[in-house]
């Protein structure tokens, strides 16, 4: 029986989320920014006409990988951004750990994928910020807002501090893990995240937020 005009076979949408995802599989590879249609159709085990046939072009083919990682990412989004964890400093301490973690499997490789593709390009680089970047500052700033309207912060422009929470964290895990600076200049990522919250709340707490006890020992590194 010929199919209705205008519609798809019954394994098109199968085949082309295989296909999204060995290319997401591959564009997160180390060297994965990088990696040419060509390349990406290798790693799909298709040839480049089928790929092309699927997605059009390697740039409709990656702004199509960076919206499928912010879905893959929205129920964690959402978790950090309004899951309750207690007064303030104990919530934020969550949601910089819960950042760390998150980083530690997976979710920094997003974001170095994500900057490699995305800097000095039109169109990949707003993508990147709309897709995976903007989504964890969000989450902060709802975070934020939520203790400022509870009277545990002062007024503020939450995007400036949604900024002033996130950026250290992330470029210091950056510098650390994509970028091995912890083979030639390791940093205590656990003393940093206290000493980068004690700061925060010293800045944005109504009330004077008394440090963090000094952890036992040695902290762990990134």
């Amino acid at each position: 029986m010929a199919r209705v005009k205008g519609s798809r076979n019954a394994d098109y949408e199968k085949e082309r989320a295989r296909l999204l995802e060995a290319s997401r599989l591959r564009l997160l590879a180390p060297d994965g920014a990088q990696a040419s249609f060509r390349e990406l159709a290798e790693a799909a085990e298709v040839s480049v006409a089928t790929l092309r046939h699927y997605f059009g072009s390697r740039e409709a083919l990656v702004l199509e990988v960076m919206a499928d990682m912010h879905r893959r990412g929205l129920p964690y989004l959402l978790a950090s951004a309004t899951e309750p964890h207690g007064p303030v400093r104990e919530s934020l301490q969550w949601f910089l750990q819960t950042l760390l973690a998150g980083w530690r499997l997976g979710v920094g490789a997003v974001h170095a994928f994500g900057l490699s593709a995305g800097l000095g390009h039109a169109t990949l680089g707003p993508a990147y910020v709309k897709e995976l970047l903007e989504p964890t500052l969000q989450a902060a700033e709802a975070r934020l807002a939520r203790h400022i309207a509870d009277g545990e912060l002062r007024r503020c422009d939450v995007r400036h501090a949604a900024l002033e929470l996130v950026c250290p964290v992330v470029l210091g895990l950056l510098h650390q893990l994509q970028l091995s600076g912890a083979s030639c200049r390791p940093l205590d990522v656990e003393r940093f995240l206290e000493d980068h919250l004690d700061t925060f709340l010293r800045a944005h707490a109504v009330a004077a937020e008394p440090p963090a006890p000094p952890r036992s020992g040695a902290g762990r590194r990134a």
